[in-house]
Parts: C-alpha cells; structure tokens; sequence
C-alpha cells in the first residue's frame, strides 16, 4: 500500500509554493526537518514520479505531479465532501471491490476510494474475469445508504450517469449507458461497474461500488475476443490522457446525484440514464434465469429496472444481460 510511503510534508510545501523556488531554510522550517533531511524526502518523491528541480543558493519547487492516483494526488482539488476522503493507493491488489467490502466490514466511513493499478482477481458481473492491465482506472468506494437491500437498483445507476459524466467533462467523448450497468462508445465498452452489498434483516450496512475504465491501455495488447468488443479512452483520442481528472470529476457528480438521490428518490440520476442510453428505443433479448425475454426497451425505473414492452405487455427487468445477437 502507498498511502504514507512518502512525505506528504514535504509535497504540501512544494506544491503550496506553486512555481517558486523554496530555500532549504525555508522548507526545513515548515517541515520541522534538518536541511540535511530535505534531499533524501526529495529523493523519496522523485522515485514516486513526481519531477523536482533543485537550483544552488535557490533550493527546490515541484515541476509536475505524476499521473498516478495516489491519495494526495486525488484530494488536490477534488470538490468531493466525502467521496475519495479518504483514498488508498495500491500499485496492486486482488480486486478493490474485496478490499473495500472488508475495510467496509471495518467500520471505515462511507466515501472510502480504493484504487489500484492494477488487479489480479478483476470481475465484472455474473463472476466474470475483468482484465485490469496497467494504464486503466480501476477504483471502488464504500457507500453507506441506509437503504433495504431491495431498493438498492439505483446506486448502479448512478454511478454510471456519474462516470459518464466525468468522462465527457474532462475528456469531450459522450459515452452512453448499455443496460444494465456499461458504458459503450459505438457499442463498443469502455467501462464496467459491479455494485456489491452487506447488510443483514433485509437493510444495506454498506455498498461497495467498483468501476473500471479504460484509459491508457494499448487497444493491441488486449486478447482478440476482448480487442473487437472494447475501446479505450486513448484509441478514440489517439493520445493518453489524465486519470486523475477523470477520477477527481467523477467522484464529486457521483457525490450530488447520490445524495440528491437520497432526497428526492434518484430523479436526476434517472433522467440523466434515459437521456443518455444506448438501450432505450431498441429491440433486445434479454437472457435471465435461464430464459430469453424480448421486446421494446421502453424507459428506465427510478429503481433501475428496464421497462420492455412484449407481446405479453409490459415486462420489468431487473437484472440479466442483453444478448448482442438480437439487437436491431
């Protein structure tokens, strides 16, 4: 874990000095170091990728931050009252999701963000294997909503409209939402999102929420079967660009429409999901519990659920997957 496995002092000051330079004196003084202290700290931030100049008789100032979700680095400018505060940095772990179920099962406060940069035991929905290379945004975060576990629908919901959002603000791609819980470009995924509760008497004690986006990935390095179905942030912008941004933006809408939901029963959230929906006003078979239901997706509920129409009337899905094969 990063978290403390450099001088946050140190970068405070440096980055409170913007783009002066600070004498060791002066930082000695506000780090309450020796001057003799400050080169091996600098050593330390410059090894987490941070660029440093050091000029004699001058001292030092903070050239770049690097493009690295730690903590610090997330809660520099982040909007977000609760959200990303606080944050973890692994540079690997299993899956965030079960890292956060457990600090959940802790008692850590609701807002809890763990990130990593990569994971070995990735998954989407249904138990499926979600390839976590380096270079995406793999993240999840601890949400505490005082629901019953069966109005739980919306929080998915909202985290979509939320990353959607984000991308589209820092980025200008306007991604659409794939039912029930993907973001696509051209019907391609970008993002994936699997929400995850604890709770006990039919009430949530938390929800973890864990997305993956991806970013910087290398559309070649992806397996063949993978590589037809995916897109990445930095193929359609034939560049890299910044994951922090996109982090810091997301958590901060996720933040309003969550807590709006709470109040006014996720009418925000709904209305952003059905304007921006890659599945609304299309034919699809939908494969649940074993059977294939099809029909006209209709409108979204403020529970989450796709509305078909059938030539049974209408039908309420709440779960199952949207076979590609009959789409229209």
């Amino acid at each position: 874990m990063e978290p403390g496995g450099f001088d946050v002092s140190l970068l405070e000051i440096l980055r409170a000095g913007e783009d002066r330079f600070l004498s060791g004196e002066e930082i000695a003084r506000q780090a309450g170091i020796s001057r003799a202290a400050i080169w091996k700290r600098v050593e330390d931030l410059r090894a987490q990728g941070y660029a440093i100049e050091a000029r004699p008789h001058q001292g030092y100032r903070l050239i770049s931050a690097p493009d690295i979700p730690y903590p610090e680095e997330i809660q520099a400018g982040l909007a977000a009252v609760r959200f990303g505060r606080p944050a973890l940095h692994f540079s690997s772990t299993g899956s965030t999701n079960d890292t956060c179920r457990r600090l959940g099962a802790e008692g850590w406060p609701e807002g809890t963000t763990v990130v990593a940069e990569t994971q070995t035991e990735g998954r989407g929905r249904l138990g499926r294997a979600w390839l976590s290379a380096p270079g995406g945004l793999w993240f999840s975060f601890i949400t505490r909503p005082n629901l019953a576990l069966a109005d739980l629908g919306p929080l998915t919901m909202t985290a979509a409209a939320a990353l959607r959002r984000a991308v589209e603000e820092t980025t200008g791609i306007q991604p659409l939402i794939k039912w029930p819980n993907d973001l696509v470009v051209s019907g391609r995924k970008l993002a994936g999102i699997l929400a995850e509760a604890n709770g006990e008497r039919g009430r949530a004690e938390f929800v973890v929420i864990g997305l993956g986006l991806n970013v910087n990935q290398d559309l070649a390095t992806f397996p063949p079967e993978v590589r037809r179905r995916a897109v990445t942030l930095r193929s359609l912008l034939g560049r890299e660009t910044g994951r922090l941004p996109i982090l810091r933006s997301f958590l901060l809408s996720f933040e309003c429409l969550y807590d709006a939901g709470l109040r006014d029963g996720f009418r925000a959230t709904l209305a952003d999901a059905s304007e921006h929906s890659a599945t609304l006003g299309r034919k699809v078979c939908i494969s649940c519990g074993g059977g294939i239901i099809s029909g006209d997706a209709w409108r979204l509920d403020t529970d989450g659920a796709l509305i078909l129409r059938t030539t049974n009337g209408q039908v309420a899905m709440h779960a199952g997957e949207i076979e590609e094969a009959c789409l229209d």
